[in-house]
This record gives C-alpha cells, structure tokens and sequence, in this order.
C-alpha cells in the first residue's frame, strides 16, 4: 500500500504571534541552574506578547477522536490538531479548552493547564493524567477527558508533603472490575517547586531528597481530595510504564533516576533504570526494585493493557551521552542507538532492535496493535520508531571506534536522511543474537524483528513522544 508523508507547524498562539509580528518575541526559559534568566524571560514574553511562556506544544500528544488530536507541554494549554487519510495536518484551534483548563494559580511555572501525558483506561475509554499548580496548597490536579474528547473534568488532591513538586507522569489502573473504579498513581517525588529560588538566581526546580517522596493511591469514585500515600526512596520518576491492581496491592512500574545533584537531572542526562513499587493497600507498606541495570528511557506499552498485568514493556536505549549542547540544558547530549523488549515481572530484556551503524532512534517508539488480535501480554503489534543519521559534526564517534560519527556528505539538515522502521514486538532478536543489527541496504533480509524500512523524503529531527491515530478514523480532506 502506499505511504503519505507529511509535516507542519502547530500553530499555538504563540506561533500565531509571532508570524504576526514577523519577528520571535519569546525568550527562552529553561536556562536551568540559572533562575534571574526565568525572571527575565517572563518579564520579557508578557511585555512583547502578554504571554510569559511560549506554547511550543512540542512534548507530547493525545489522541481524542475522528483523527483529532491535542499537542502538549507541560506549560501550555493544548493545542488541537486535525490528521487527515492523505496525511495532512490542520490546527484546528490553539488554547483548546481553556475554559474548563485554565487556572492562574497554575501560571506561569508549572503545569500550565494540562500534563503532556494522558493514560487511557480501555475499560472506560476515559484519558487520565496529572498536572501541578504553582501556588497554594500542594496538591495534585487529575486531569479525565471523557470518550470521544469529551470536556475534562478536573479534581484536586491534597499531596502528602509539606512543598508542591512538579508532576511530570502518572499511571492509572483500570475500572474494569475495581470497586474503587480504579486508582490514579500519583507521584509526588522531591522534584519540588519553589519559585522564591529564582530571586537567588537558582532554578524553580529543584531535587530536594531530604523533603522526602510518596507514591499515593487516589480511588477514582471517591470524589474525595485525599489520596492513600505510601513513603519511597526519594528518586525521579519522568516516566511510567504501567500500573495495575492484584488483590490489595498496586504494582507500579517506570523508569527511575537518581540524580547525583539538586540540578543535575535538568543540567545533564541522569540515567533511569525499570523499576518497581508494590503498595500495599492492607498494611500500608511499600516495596520496591530495581528489575534491570540497563539504561532505558521513553517507555511505552501496548495501551490496550493500560492498568492491567502487562508482561512486556519496550524502551529505547541510550548509546552515548556527550556534548556540548549549543542550546541546552541538558548541557550534554544523548543519542539512542537500539530498543529492547523488557519482562516487566522480572526486568529480564526479552529482545533487542539495533539500529545500524551511524543511524539514531531520535523519539519514543509508538506501539501499534496488530489487526483482529488480542492484545495477551503485550507482543502482540508492531513498534514504530524513528532513525536518522547525525549531522556533520566534528568531535563525535561511533560505537566501537574512532572513526567520525557523521557521513561526510551530509551537511545540513536538508541533507539528512531519515526512515521509519517497523518492527514485529514478537519477533525481537533475542539480545545475544548476532542478528541484532538490522542493515538498511538494499537487497538485505531486515532481520532482528524489523520486518520493513521506510524511506521518508525529509528529515525528522530530534524529538519526544509520538501518537498511533487508526487510519480508519481519519476523515478525507474535502
């Protein structure tokens, strides 16, 4: 069949502004470990563009329906996006629900209006997630949209420590069959926010271990404000795997870092490793695990097992962390190189995609289920990632050697090639195949559970997480 390509701008308000203008207007405001540089980028974006942070909407995005879908970041209001069959993107509206999601006391630091990650419960069709407010008493805002994209309803939970922090991800465990209606995970871990910081020119957040951390257990029917909180080792969690119910206990698991500085899990790459929490709801105890020593990051798993015993669970791996970053934080760089296929019940890595020789993962792998089948323990589809090769770029190597890391003939990024790769989730190499590496040549057997390679006509840049949008749900551009 044939393969339609396209890409596009999201048009945020911001966007919008500034083609007006004919000029940028926004500073810049991750200047971590600075804090003055936040200030004055504040200042600066409400003076030039009576919006103190730009809406790149670049993080992440959701699925609502009908081929429509919302771009996210942490500090923004969504932006709502339209996907057509021959591949075409349209903005439909920028600030999408600002009226059921705005509220000042979430401006301008943390999370804006809406998470960049919504979990879906199969059961209900309901997309759950968590954001923060910057100012009054800490708590947690859980974020449901209804089937359908229906308008989200927001309720806030009291968190258990004394500082609000920031709330990056959650997990949700399904309603199906659960008196509670399933519980929401929350993570309230010491990455905390303290805005007073930047006035001593240090960035609003921080790691702070010794304000401790807890998981909490928020029962979705309660209505309540109050959730169940078990103590953990202080650590940070940016991304979950998935969670689930087994009697009295909640199973969490996710990709956990330790960072070694209060800033350095901004400033530089901290590694983050599959990790578990079992909370038991009868004694009010937590135990928890570290399940592999391999670095992993952006999990993702077959979502028709969101809140339920999912077996296996894929991740990228990094290949090499260096720099300098001409425009971080991070001041150091990281490029992936392969994906693993995890057991998340023992850690154990199942099976292994490397990319070939001076080709990169450059975003989360997207899980996509196979036609007619039954998603059993989470093999069952195919995986989508993104490779390209790096730019001309003195000072970098490839695996193995010294030999420079970049082809000598591609100069630009107009000149960079890109593909997409699909892969069989059942079929991954296992990791000490030597089929593990899967040349891209013509006329060579893919191998390695790559079973297809597409050739894209223009460069995919570095970036963050990734959405399946069913083609029979498009509609056809009229």
């Amino acid at each position: 069949e044939d393969t339609a390509y396209s890409r596009s701008w999201v048009r945020t308000e911001a966007y919008e502004k500034e083609k007006k203008a004919g000029k940028l207007l926004f500073n810049g405001s991750l200047v971590a470990p600075r804090g003055l540089g936040v200030l004055w980028a504040l200042l600066v974006n409400t003076i030039r563009a009576m919006q103190p942070m730009k809406d790149s909407a670049n993080t992440g995005l959701l699925p609502i329906g009908e081929g429509r879908c919302l771009a996210l970041m942490e500090q923004a209001l969504p932006t709502e996006l339209q996907i057509y069959r021959d591949a075409s993107v349209r903005t439909v509206r920028a600030s999408a629900f600002a009226d059921q999601l705005t509220d000042l006391a979430k401006f301008p630091f943390s999370g804006g209006a809406l998470t960049a990650h919504l979990h879906p419960d199969p059961a209900t069709g309901e997309r759950i997630g968590v954001s923060y407010p910057s100012l009054g008493e800490p708590s947690a805002l859980v974020n449901v949209f209804g089937p359908g994209g229906a308008l989200p309803t927001t309720s806030k939970v009291k968190l258990a420590g004394k500082l609000q922090t920031m709330i990056h991800d959650s997990a949700v465990t399904t309603a199906e069959g659960s008196e509670e209606g399933g519980y929401v995970v929350l993570l309230d871990l010491p990455m905390t926010l303290r805005p007073e910081r930047m006035l001593r020119d240090l960035f609003p957040v921080n790691y702070e271990p010794e304000a401790g951390a807890q998981i909490g257990l928020w029962a979705r029917k309660s209505g309540r404000d109050e959730a169940t909180w078990f103590d953990v080792a202080p650590c940070i969690v940016l991304h979950t795997f998935n969670a689930f119910q087994s009697g009295s206990k909640v199973v969490l698991t996710g990709a956990r870092m330790s960072p070694t500085g209060t800033s350095s899990f901004i400033e530089v790459h901290t590694a983050a490793f599959l990790h578990r929490w079992e909370m038991d709801l009868a004694t009010g105890k937590c135990t928890e695990e570290c399940l592999s020593a391999t670095a992993i990051e952006f999990p993702v798993i077959d979502s028709r097992l969101t809140g339920k015993d999912a077996r296996f669970g894929y991740a990228i791996t990094p290949y090499s962390v260096g720099g300098p970053v001409k425009l971080g934080p991070p001041n150091e760089g990281v490029l992936f190189d392969g994906l693993i296929k995890m057991d998340l019940q023992t850690g154990e890595t199942k099976g292994r995609w490397d990319a070939p020789e001076h080709w990169f993962v450059v975003s989360e792998p997207t899980f996509v289920p196979k036609k007619g089948s039954s998603p059993g323990n989470g093999d069952q589809g195919y995986l989508l990632v993104w490779i390209t090769r790096p730019l001309n770029a003195a000072g970098t190597h490839v695996r193995g050697g010294d030999a420079p890391l970049h082809d000598p003939e591609i100069a630009d990024e107009s000149d960079r090639p890109s593909r997409l790769m699909i892969l069989d989730a059942a079929s991954l190499a296992p990791p000490s195949s030597s089929d593990s590496i899967s040349p891209l040549r013509s006329g060579e057997v893919l191998g390695a559970g790559a079973v297809a390679a597409v050739a894209l006509p223009g460069s995919v840049p570095y970036g963050l997480h990734s959405a399946w949008l069913p083609f029979d749900e498009l509609p056809v551009r009229k």
